[in-house]
């Protein structure tokens, strides 16, 4: 009688305890956990840069004329002094050849009037010729030496012309703009060819001012190119804009920056579009959580934990926040697993049972 009556009392303690826990399961909400881990954390600026080049130059015709050849195209490398378009230089060629002949004819009229005078001053010197003579020799030989000089000059300026008969690139550079084909009559001063150096070619990119105390100069800065996919190399932030830069239609508040190619780029063009990564900051071996755990509150952040089969916040402190993940100051320790709240409001105390972890 006593063992039965005890196993009658067991089974019922047995059917309330299940039937406790039926009904704690049912009225549980079921909530994801992520774990508390150790590791390596950055910050990174995301932006778009553009290759650039500030050594650009407008070429123009020197002179009025037709021109007679055109030695090159858009997007063409030219060398330094190569010629890229020449005039119809015949009548300064002509003009050249009389220059010329004018100053030779000149200096043997000054080498004549010198010996004359040479010869004379001897004489005079023996007393044989008036100093009258001797100074009308002189004068003459002064007169042929201006004259030769004017002639000279006349010839450094026919020769000038002639080289102005050509349009010649003045460093190595690319044609990024042509205006002008064979047959074309042109004025001094009209615009041909834009040219842009090969070398000191650079990388621009406009950041939010409010990332200005982030972003110093030597920052390492990952480059990615759409024209190259896979393809990922370096470079370092060598220039930072001293002023803010208002974008109107944006409505955006940026700075400038600029970098280098890199030390290993692939064959960028100008103008090109360039995706950037701006390392500002780099922790190491530090504890983390992702976002999708915080709960922002009146006092800073705080999250959930689960105590007994119901819901408790506990308030934290962060340090550096990346993409994801958020550095994690307060005093927890690694592995210790809090509710994934992904924005969902939870009250405390409610009751909560862990499901998968993600």
């Amino acid at each position: 009688m006593n063992l039965l009556f005890s196993m009658t009392i067991l089974t019922v303690g047995l059917l309330i305890l299940v039937g406790g826990f039926v009904r704690y399961m049912d009225q549980a909400q079921q909530v994801e956990t992520v774990t508390v881990e150790r590791g390596d954390l950055e910050l990174l600026i995301r932006v778009t840069g553009e290759v650039i080049n500030d050594r650009s130059v407008t070429l123009t015709a020197l002179v009025d004329g037709q021109v007679n050849r055109v030695a090159t195209a858009m997007g063409e490398r030219v060398e330094a002094t190569q010629v890229l378009a020449s005039m119809d230089n015949r009548a300064a060629a002509a003009r050249l050849q009389r220059a010329e002949a004018y100053m030779q004819q000149e200096a043997v009229r000054r080498r004549e009037e010198q010996l004359r005078y040479q010869r004379l001053k001897k004489l005079a010197d023996k007393g044989a010729v008036s100093q009258e003579k001797l100074e009308e020799a002189k004068l003459n030989w002064e007169a042929a030496t201006a004259a030769w000089q004017v002639a000279k000059a006349d010839l450094h300026l026919a020769e000038v012309a002639q080289e102005w008969q050509q349009v010649r690139a003045p460093f190595a550079a690319v044609v990024v703009g042509k205006s002008t084909e064979v047959g074309q009559w042109v004025e001094a001063g009209t615009k041909l060819f834009s040219l842009v150096a090969l070398d000191q070619w650079e990388i621009e990119a406009h950041v939010d001012a409010v990332d200005s105390g982030r972003v110093k100069l030597g920052q390492l800065v990952t480059i990615r190119c759409d024209a190259f996919p896979g393809l990922v190399w370096q470079s370092t932030l060598s220039w930072i804009g001293p002023s803010v830069e208002r974008e109107k239609d944006k409505r955006l508040n940026t700075f400038r920056v600029r970098l280098g190619l890199g030390e290993t780029p692939p064959p960028l063009l100008l103008g090109q579009q360039l995706d950037l990564e701006i390392l500002v900051d780099h922790r190491h071996n530090i504890l983390k959580l992702p976002f999708a755990a915080l709960r922002e509150s009146d006092e800073g952040f705080e999250v959930a934990l689960i105590e007994s089969g119901q819901l408790h916040y506990r308030p934290i402190e962060i340090g550096l926040e990346g993409d994801t993940h958020v550095e994690l100051i307060s005093s927890f320790s690694e592995g210790v697993k809090v509710v994934r709240l992904d924005g969902d409001i939870l009250e405390a105390g409610a009751l909560v049972t862990e499901g998968e972890t993600p």
